[in-house]
C-alpha cells in the first residue's frame, strides 16, 4: 500500500518521526484508524533509515499477514517504502483471533518477533497491536506488557476522548517511555462484526487455495495444547526456532498420523504442531471459536 492511498491528517504530517526512540508501539480500540496510522509511519521511517521492520500483531485484523499469527516483515533499503515490506518475513502462530485467553501466546510470539528483528540489525521497529484496550478482559495488562517487552520505546496512542485513561496514565510517568496521544481521524469508518469476519475469511480462503491433502506423522512431533484433532481446526506447522512453517486444517487423525488440508510444501522441517482455539468452516472459511 502507498502512502498516496491514505488520507492523512495534518496531525500525522506535522510529526517529527526521526527522533523516536524505537521500537514504536501504536495503541488504539478498534476503528481508530491504528493500523492506517501504521502503514503511514512505516513509509515516514523508510525515508530515514535502510531498514525498518513492521512487526503486525493485530491478530484479529492483520495488515498484511493471516488471521490468528503474528507477522514481522523487512524493508529492503530506502527505495522500499510501499507496504508491505517487501523482504524477509516470520511469522508466529498465536491460534486465536481475539488475544482474550490467548495473551502468553501473543506475548512469545511478540519475544520471538523481538528476537528475529534484532539479528536483522533493524534500524527501526514500528509494531502494530490489537484493538483490545478493555482492562476488564485484560486489554491494559497486555499493552503494559508489551511496553515492558520492548523498552525503551515510543508509544503512539490514538484516542477518543478518555477510552484510553486506564492505558496511558501510568506511561504518561514511565522512565524510558515516550507517549505520543493524537486524536482518532475523522475519516475513520467503523466496520461491522461481519464485515471483519468477511475480512478473516478471505484471508484465509485466499491462503488455502493452493493446499493439498497431506498426512502427518504427529508422534515424532512435538504437539502442543492437546491431540483433539477436531476437523476444520486451525493448526500450525513449527519449525525448530518457534516460527510458523505454514499454516493447515485438519481433516482426520488416527493414533499416528493426522490428514491436513495446507500449503506446506514439504520442503521446510516441521518439529512442532501447534493446535489453535478455532474452527474454518472449509466451504466458507468463516471462522469460529472451538
Amino acid at each position: 500500500m502507498n502512502q498516496n492511498d491514505i488520507v492523512i491528517p495534518e496531525t500525522w504530517r506535522a510529526l517529527d518521526v526521526a527522533g523516536w526512540h524505537s521500537p514504536i508501539l501504536i495503541f488504539g480500540s478498534s476503528d481508530s484508524g491504528k493500523s492506517t496510522f501504521a502503514r503511514y509511519l512505516y513509509g515516514r521511517l523508510t525515508a530515514h533509515y535502510d531498514k525498518v521492520a513492521f512487526v503486525d500483531a493485530d491478530i484479529g485484523q492483520s495488515s498484511f499477514g493471516l488471521p490468528a499469527t503474528i507477522v514481522a516483515g523487512m524493508s529492503q533499503g530506502q527505495a522500499d517504502r510501499d507496504f508491505p515490506p517487501g523482504g524477509m518475513r516470520r511469522m508466529c502462530f498465536v491460534g486465536s483471533n481475539t488475544p482474550v485467553g490467548a495473551m502468553p501466546s501473543v506475548l512469545m510470539g511478540l519475544y520471538r518477533m523481538k528476537r528475529f528483528v534484532l539479528r536483522q540489525k533493524a534500524d527501526a521497529v514500528l509494531i502494530d497491536t490489537s484493538g483490545l484496550i478493555d482492562p476488564l478482559h485484560g486489554g491494559a495488562d497486555l499493552k503494559w506488557a508489551k511496553v515492558e517487552l520492548f523498552r525503551p520505546c515510543t508509544v503512539v496512542a490514538l484516542a477518543r476522548e478518555q477510552e484510553l485513561e486506564p492505558l496511558l496514565s501510568p506511561l504518561r510517568h514511565l522512565p524510558d517511555v515516550t507517549l505520543i496521544e493524537l486524536p482518532v481521524c475523522d475519516a475513520v469508518r467503523p466496520r461491522t462484526t461481519e464485515e471483519r469476519r468477511a475480512y478473516r475469511a478471505a484471508c484465509y480462503r485466499a491462503y488455502f487455495a493452493s493446499a493439498q491433502r497431506l498426512p502427518l506423522v504427529y508422534r515424532q512431533l512435538a504437539v502442543f495444547p492437546d491431540q483433539a484433532f477436531t476437523p476444520g481446526r486451525l493448526v500450525a506447522l513449527e519449525g525448530r526456532a518457534g516460527f510458523t512453517v505454514a499454516l493447515a486444517l485438519v481433516e482426520s487423525a488416527n493414533d499416528v498420523a493426522v490428514w491436513l488440508c495446507t500449503p506446506w510444501d514439504e520442503k521446510a522441517q516441521v518439529a512442532t504442531l501447534r493446535l489453535g482455539n478455532l474452527r474454518i468452516d472449509m466451504e466458507t472459511y468463516q471462522d469460529a471459536r472451538l
